[in-house]
């Protein structure tokens, strides 16, 4: 069976792909750039720790002077691992509230020492 839109006769088609970017945003003027063999290393190796295109460090490097490079899986390791600390702290307050600061104090003095370290890891880390 054919869909047609109700005004036309022509079939509907969908709209294929990612959209197309505005007109100040689209890159349509290249640069061709040259590099002696020890920048290139340098670019490549970077390219490779960030795990992203040639092109893209060195129009983020002509842009912006820098480029921003991703958290390392063990900075990400550290972070999810202080978002579960954090819940485990917000559930004994919540204890706290019902039961008294007693029933909970041990607990709290550990993972707070817990959270301390690991924000001394990920500030020495960043």
């Amino acid at each position: 069976m054919n869909r047609t839109h109700p005004e036309s006769n022509t079939p509907e088609r969908k709209q294929g792909g990612r959209p197309k970017l505005p007109d100040g945003e689209k890159r349509d003027c290249p640069v061709k750039v040259y590099f002696d063999r020890a920048n290139y290393a340098k670019l490549v190796r970077r390219s490779k720790r960030t795990a992203r295109p040639l092109s893209e460090i060195v129009y983020e490097l002509a842009v912006n002077g820098y480029v921003k490079e991703p958290l390392s899986k063990e900075t990400i390791k550290w972070l999810r691992a202080l978002a579960g600390m954090a819940n485990n702290l917000n559930q004994l307050a919540h204890l706290g509230h019902i039961h008294g600061p007693q029933y909970i104090a041990d607990d709290n003095k550990r993972l707070s020492g817990e959270i301390s370290g690991l924000i001394v890891k990920l500030n020495e880390q960043l």
